[in-house]
């Protein structure tokens, strides 16, 4: 018997993503890739799963055809912004730029950034991550009672957002991150939303873990209705989504009815697609 019980669980398939060394790794990797270095502060598991997000993003980018630079450097290093705290001015960021005959249309993909209400001029809400028109980080101390300085984008210069969340799948983080679309984004909801040129990806929750039967059920739910996008298991599948083989099924900003995927996941990934980061 434990003959069998040690084959069978050698067996087993180990997602590169669940060892932190493979995501500090893979986040320093991703910086050199773009001949600069890395610092952080991170020491925690779901650091690391929300840097690993925010490279994916901007992968996506690449991948979508922009050309994507690093910028605000800190002493000729990236600086990973890994929570609210903290200026934008302080931390690095991702300078995405597309460029479409004589028009150029620049970006920049920021880290834990507060975005203005769309329903309430001095309330905010901090995504993980955020697409933003380029240099429209504002600062004021006007937001603090200690004047302290606060560092914002505007909800007319939010392009898109994303959540990055170590967890398995549960329906209240689900309808959380409804809560935050409809605080910064509720022409979604109502899909009015038109589609950006060039391409935008659409507000979207990054899950770690594998949703179970009602966790699906939500998620199929909740994208029936709106152009969003739910991923789970990215610890499994985060190199497969974000692949240029299968990208096309992430929705873009616009109305639902754009959507039209061209492919769809494999139940079983290759060791090709598994290492597939850096394609």
């Amino acid at each position: 018997m434990s003959g069998t019980t040690k084959e069978a669980t050698s067996k087993k398939p180990k997602s590169p993503f669940k060892d932190i060394e493979e995501l500090k790794k893979e986040v320093t990797g991703f910086v050199n890739r773009y001949k600069a270095s890395v610092i952080h502060k991170a020491e925690r598991m779901s650091d690391f799963f929300e840097m690993s997000c925010f490279n994916r993003v901007v992968r996506f980018y690449e991948r979508c055809g922009y050309q994507v630079t690093p910028a605000g450097l800190q002493k000729g290093l990236y600086k990973y912004k890994c929570s609210p705290a903290g200026i934008q001015s302080n931390f690095s960021f991702f300078k995405v730029t597309f460029k479409d005959g004589e028009e150029t249309y620049v970006f920049e993909v920021q880290h834990n950034l507060a975005v203005q209400s769309a329903h309430h001029p001095s309330i905010y809400t901090t995504p993980d991550i955020t697409i933003i028109r380029e240099d429209s980080v504002r600062y004021t101390k006007e937001h603090y009672e200690n004047k302290s300085t606060f560092s914002y984008v505007s909800q007319t210069d939010l392009v898109s957002f994303c959540e990055a969340k170590q967890f398995t799948p549960f329906p209240e983080l689900l309808f959380n991150f409804m809560g935050i679309v409809n605080e910064l984004s509720p022409a979604v909801l109502m899909d009015s939303t038109t589609a950006m040129t060039p391409t935008q990806l659409a507000p979207t929750l990054m899950v770690s873990g594998k949703g179970g039967r009602h966790a699906l059920a939500i998620k199929q739910s909740l994208e029936s209705r709106y152009c969003i996008n739910i991923l789970f298991d990215l610890f499994y599948y985060g190199s497969i989504v974000f692949s240029k083989k299968y990208m096309d099924q992430l929705r873009r900003v616009g109305p639902l009815s754009a959507f039209k995927p061209k492919s769809s996941l494999p139940e079983k990934r290759t060791k090709e697609e598994a290492e597939a980061f850096f394609d």
